[in-house]
C-alpha cells in the first residue's frame, strides 16, 4: 500500500508541477457599454451575454463606453469593431483610457463603423475595465429622443500575446512574461518553434511511465511472494 501510495504522489506532484505553464492564459469578454464602466455596474448596460444596448440622444455629449471583462489572466491588447445601427449617429472621436496606447479610426468607406485598436504595457487584470471612450456626431435630423444600437464585432476571448515582444517586454508561447533569453530559447529555436509547453508534456507523461512501471514491478513483487 505504501508503494502504490508512492506512485499516485509522484503522478500528483508531476501534475502540480505543469499546472502553472497553463494557468496564465488570459480569459474573458471585450464590450460596449451605454455607461461609464466599472466593477459595480449593471452588466445589462452592456453587450455581454448578448444584450441589446441602446446609445441615447445626448447632443454633443453622446458617447458609447468600450471595455473588456477578464475573467482570468491579464489582456494586453483589445481589438474590436464598434457598429452603429442608426446613421443618425456616426463617429467623432475617441479618446483612450490611460494606459492604453494605440489607434481609434473611422472606416474609410462607413462612418458608423470604428475600429479600435490598442495596447497596455502594464495590462488588465481580473474585473471590468474601461478602456476607450466613443463620441459620436447626431444629425441635426435626429429626433431628441432616437436612439442608436451597438454591437461589437471580435467578441473573442482576449489573449495574451503570445511569442511577442511588447513595449521592450517579452512573452512565451503562453503569454507568460519571460526574459529575453527564455523568449530566444522558446520562440526564436528553429528545432523547437512555439513549443514552449512540450517539455512538461514530455516529463509527465515520463513520469507516468515510470510510475505505471513501479507500479506493476510491485505488484508482481508481491505476487511471487505469496
Amino acid at each position: 500500500m505504501r508503494k502504490k501510495n508512492f506512485v499516485l504522489s509522484i503522478i500528483m506532484l508531476l501534475c502540480i508541477a505543469f499546472y502553472p505553464n497553463v494557468a496564465n492564459a488570459a480569459s474573458g469578454a471585450v464590450f460596449g457599454s451605454s455607461v461609464t464602466i466599472s466593477d459595480s455596474m449593471d452588466l445589462k448596460n452592456t453587450t455581454l451575454n448578448k444584450n441589446t444596448v441602446s446609445i441615447s440622444n445626448n447632443g454633443i455629449n453622446t458617447r458609447v463606453y468600450l471595455g473588456v471583462q477578464v475573467t482570468s489572466g491579464t489582456v494586453y491588447e483589445y481589438n474590436v469593431t464598434l457598429k452603429l445601427g442608426n446613421s443618425n449617429f456616426t463617429f467623432d472621436r475617441g479618446s483612450r483610457t490611460s494606459g492604453w496606447t494605440g489607434t481609434i479610426t473611422q472606416d474609410a468607406n462607413d462612418p458608423t463603423i470604428v475600429h479600435v485598436n490598442l495596447k497596455s504595457s502594464t495590462g488588465v487584470s481580473t474585473g471590468l475595465h474601461q478602456v476607450a471612450t466613443i463620441t459620436l456626431n447626431v444629425n441635426s435630423s435626429a429626433q431628441s429622443n432616437e436612439t442608436c444600437s451597438i454591437s461589437i464585432d471580435n467578441e473573442e476571448t482576449p489573449t495574451n500575446p503570445t511569442c511577442t515582444i511588447v513595449d521592450g517586454k517579452y512573452y512565451d508561447d503562453n503569454g507568460n512574461e519571460v526574459t529575453k533569453e527564455e523568449y530566444e530559447r522558446i520562440c526564436l529555436n528553429p528545432e523547437n518553434p512555439q513549443t514552449g509547453s512540450f517539455v512538461p508534456y514530455a516529463v509527465i507523461i515520463g513520469g507516468i511511465v515510470v510510475a505505471v512501471g513501479l507500479y506493476l514491478f510491485t505488484k508482481k513483487n508481491k505476487i511471487y511472494h505469496i
